[in-house]
């Protein structure tokens, strides 16, 4: 079995540095770090202590990756997967990433060292490269996120078709300008949602503008945010897609605060369907999706994998998602 001192030589530092981060211990460098966390991938370094349990023992618990907990998306999401867990039999362990990929990379050496039985990724930073020697050690399952190259269970939503459905439906109210908001730029189930707004726009040959797209919009601040960035524009839209009720609900309360009317200065549509679109005011026209169910899906689909000690494969499910119309637009 490799060594500690392998490590050492392989990464090119001290054996006390290498142990530090074995430990978790926070005053190592990020360049140092990440250099020890490749070199115990490439040779399969699995601690002593750990070892002995691999070839008997389960933990009967799942890791759920989630960017946020405290947003009520994946607060719902949480829910539904821990809830469907615990009837099963599994506990749930809940690990924030806060959109870093060196915590994501944490929790995968913690599937390889047994002290999990499985992840569920509710959001993927990492290149799916670097994932996949992982799937040597435990069921790892897509929900909410979408990877083409993994081949594992993907639970997730019909982005393009909720994007371009949103954007259209707008654009048969009569609305031309139109923009749009998603969260993070490497999430592929975003660059879906995008490619339905701008097709949507195609097809009506209606323009596409760059400064009408906005990036990093996930809370009820970030809404407030780009309601300044869009009013700040000499040619603005005159609706928008958040894609997020947080962020719909803080766009109309920015905007109501400023003396805009919504939605005959600004239409906004929202996503999740989440309570808050009903104490709003005006309450908010948003796309209702069907957390719960994904949910459960991904918690049941993971619970067969580890009860019948199966390897995972390659199974897309996408769920659609209806339009739920309100006041805002």
């Amino acid at each position: 079995m490799p060594t500690i001192n392998e490590i050492a030589k392989k990464s090119g530092v001290s054996r006390s540095t290498v142990s530090r981060v074995l430990n978790h211990h926070p005053y190592v460098s990020e360049t140092k770090r990440l250099a020890v966390l490749q070199a115990i991938q490439e040779i399969n370094y699995i601690p002593n202590s750990i070892a002995r349990q691999l070839r008997s023992k389960s933990t009967r618990t799942v890791a759920i990756l989630v960017p946020h907990a405290h947003h009520p998306f994946f607060s719902q999401l949480i829910r539904s997967i821990s809830q469907t867990l615990m009837e099963k039999g599994y506990k749930a362990s809940i690990i924030q990433t806060f959109y870093q990929k060196d915590i994501e990379l944490d929790t995968f050496q913690l599937l390889k060292s047994k002290e999990i039985d499985g992840i569920i990724l509710t959001s993927l930073e990492n290149q799916w490269v670097q994932i996949e020697p992982f799937l040597n050690f435990g069921p790892i399952i897509l929900c909410n996120e979408y990877e083409e190259k993994a081949p594992i269970p993907i639970f997730c939503y019909d982005e393009y078709d909720v994007a371009f459905k949103a954007t259209s439906y707008l654009i048969n109210q009569g609305y031309q300008k139109i923009g749009f908001c998603f969260d993070v730029s490497h999430s592929k189930a975003q660059k879906l949602r995008r490619k339905g707004y701008t097709d949507a726009l195609r097809k009506a040959q209606l323009p596409i503008r760059k400064e009408w797209i906005f990036q990093g919009a996930i809370s009820i601040e970030d809404g407030f945010r780009i309601f300044q960035q869009l009013v700040s524009l000499e040619n603005r839209p005159t609706a928008i897609f958040t894609g997020n009720d947080q962020v719909a609900a803080g766009m109309i309360k920015a905007a109501t605060n400023n003396g805009y009317a919504i939605p005959s200065d600004l239409a906004i549509i929202g996503f999740d369907n989440q309570r808050i679109c009903e104490v709003t005011t005006p309450t908010i026209t948003t796309i209702d999706i069907p957390i719960m169910q994904v949910g459960f899906e991904t918690a049941t689909s993971m619970v067969e994998c580890l009860v019948n000690n199966q390897k995972v494969k390659r199974m897309v499910k996408k769920f659609k998602g209806d339009l739920c119309i309100r006041e805002s637009c």
